[in-house]
């Protein structure tokens, strides 16, 4: 939102800016989680580290998993929230346009 001498502007690129870091957050969090996993396996098979391990990588892996799709769920409830600004937002500059301009 910015205020200029006779009016305020809603802007609501800034909320797509938001959604688009958190999107690209999320990505990269899964992205690391699957490379560590991925490379624990890799130790697990080659007998690098002890195989009793699987059983609590794929605990941590399940864990993990439920966690990022509750914070997922919570993200995208967000996401919804900040449309919901944004459309009043938009709604609202256009009422106010129509009423300035002497539209009904």
């Amino acid at each position: 939102m910015s205020y200029g001498k006779n009016h305020v502007t809603f802007r609501p690129e800034a909320l797509d800016d938001v959604r688009g870091q958190t999107n690209t957050q999320q990505e990269r969090y899964r992205e690391i989680w699957d490379g560590v996993h991925s490379e624990l396996l890799g130790l697990i098979e080659r007998g690098e580290v002890d195989a009793s391990l699987g059983g609590v990588l794929e605990e941590r892996d399940q864990e993990f998993r439920r966690q990022s799709n509750r914070f997922d769920d919570e993200v995208e409830s967000a996401k919804r929230a900040g449309e919901g600004v944004k459309n009043a937002g938009l709604e609202g500059g256009h009422l106010m346009r129509r009423a300035a301009s002497g539209s009904h």
